[in-house]
């Protein structure tokens, strides 16, 4: 048995060379060795692209984690204007029924400042009129 194993490598020894010899002079050897190197291509490309369309994925979920977190920030912050506009327009109609109010007292003011002064006047005359007498 150990002999027909010896005999068999021996035979392999033998015909091996050769068939690597027939076949780079085979023509369709060659087209399997092309076929063959056409896949490894194909697989290392696949793999690139692989590559890229994970570090494509990875930045729009960025991209979408930030605008969420954006849209989230400026919620909060839409309401929080909002209600600093309704107080300030509170403020506002405040304002204006206190300038209203101020207004009428300066009109008041003025009148009466006119009434005194038109009182004045007249007991100036009055009195200039009895001091003559």
């Amino acid at each position: 048995m150990k002999a027909s194993s010896a005999a068999v490598f021996a035979l392999l020894m033998l015909v091996g060379p050769q068939a690597a010899q027939s076949e780079q002079a085979n023509p369709l050897g060659k087209v399997i060795d092309l076929i063959d190197e056409l896949a490894a291509k194909v697989k290392k490309d696949g793999e690139v692209e692989a590559k890229a369309y994970a570090e494509y994925i990875e930045w729009c979920d960025e991209a979408a984690h930030n605008a969420q977190f954006a849209i989230e920030d400026a919620t909060k912050q839409q309401s929080q204007l909002e209600a600093k506009i309704g107080e300030l327009t509170s403020d506002i109609s405040v304002a204006d029924s206190k300038v209203g109010e101020l207004a009428g007292a300066i009109s008041t003011g003025e009148t009466d400042l006119t009434n005194a002064a038109l009182i004045r006047e007249k007991e100036a005359a009055d009195f200039a009129a009895g001091e003559k007498e």
